[in-house]
C-alpha cells in the first residue's frame, strides 16, 4: 500500500480536480501562499471526502510561495511565522485538525540540513513540530529521519514522482536540469519504482497539468495491484 498526497490550499485552481486521486492531502496554512478561509475551506472538503490531512506550513514568502531561502540566512520574522503557525493549529482547532505535518518549500529542504549557523532556530522548530504530537512527513536518510528518530516523532517516508533525485537522494532544486520529469509515463514509472520504497508519493498541486497526473499515477498503481491508501 501507498498514500499520495499533494501540495493544496495555495490558491490554484486545480486543486478541486486533484482531490479524487488523493489519499492525503497538505493544506497550505495561508502563511506562503493561500488564505485562512481556504484551508478551512479545504479542510473541511478532503475530510468529508475521508482525506487524511496534513498542516502545511512554510516560510511567510509570498513572492517565491516561500520556495527560497534569502542569502544571509532565514530572518526572525520567518522564524516567528513559523511559531505563530503551530500556535494557530491549536487556536483553530475547530476548523483545521490535522493528522500530520509537512513542511512546505525552503522550510522543508533546510529541517533536512543540520545547519552551521542558526542552529537554535532550526532546533527551536523541531521542537515545535515534536510538541505537536503529530507525525512528519519528510525525507528518508537525512535530518527528516534523524530528527524524527531522536524526537520519537512518528515518521512517514515521502518520495517525489515527478522531481529529479541526485546522487545522495536529495531532491535536485527547481531551476537546475533534472529537476522536474515531464514526461507522464517517466512520472507514472518513477511513482511504481517509489511505491515500495515510501509510505508516501507527492504528486505536486502547482503544475498545469496536476489533475491529469494524479489521475495517471493513482490508475498506474491500481493497474499494477498496489493498494492506494495510508
Amino acid at each position: 500500500m501507498v498514500d499520495l498526497n499533494a501540495d493544496l490550499g495555495e490558491g490554484f485552481v486545480t486543486d478541486y480536480d486533484m482531490l479524487p486521486w488523493l489519499t492525503s492531502v497538505n493544506i497550505c496554512t495561508g502563511h506562503h501562499a493561500g488564505s485562512q478561509e481556504l484551508t478551512f475551506e479545504l479542510s473541511q472538503i478532503a475530510t468529508k471526502m475521508g482525506k487524511r490531512i496534513g498542516a502545511h506550513i512554510g516560510f511567510p514568502d509570498r513572492p517565491t510561495m516561500g520556495r527560497e531561502l534569502p542569502p544571509n540566512g532565514v530572518p526572525a520574522t520567518w522564524i516567528e511565522s513559523i511559531h505563530l503557525q503551530f500556535s494557530e493549529l491549536s487556536s483553530n482547532s475547530e476548523n483545521f485538525r490535522p493528522d500530520y505535518v509537512k513542511p512546505h518549500g525552503a522550510l522543508y529542504h533546510w529541517l533536512n540540513q543540520q545547519p552551521t549557523v542558526q542552529e537554535s532556530d532550526w532546533h527551536s522548530i523541531w521542537d515545535h513540530i515534536s510538541a505537536s504530537g503529530l507525525p512528519f512527513l519528510g525525507l528518508e536518510g537525512n535530518q527528516h529521519q534523524i530528527q524524527c528518530l531522536s524526537r520519537s516523532i512518528t515518521f512517514i517516508r515521502e518520495g517525489f514522482c515527478e522531481r529529479g533525485y541526485d546522487d545522495l537522494g536529495n531532491l535536485i532544486p527547481r531551476g537546475q536540469l533534472g529537476a522536474m520529469l515531464h514526461n507522464i509515463e517517466d512520472i507514472t514509472q518513477q511513482a511504481l519504482d517509489l511505491s515500495d520504497k515510501v509510505d508516501s508519493i507527492c504528486i505536486h498541486g502547482d503544475r498545469d497539468d496536476a489533475p491529469y497526473v494524479a489521475e495517471a499515477v493513482y490508475k498506474k498503481l491500481i493497474q499494477e495491484g498496489i493498494e492506494v491508501g495510508f
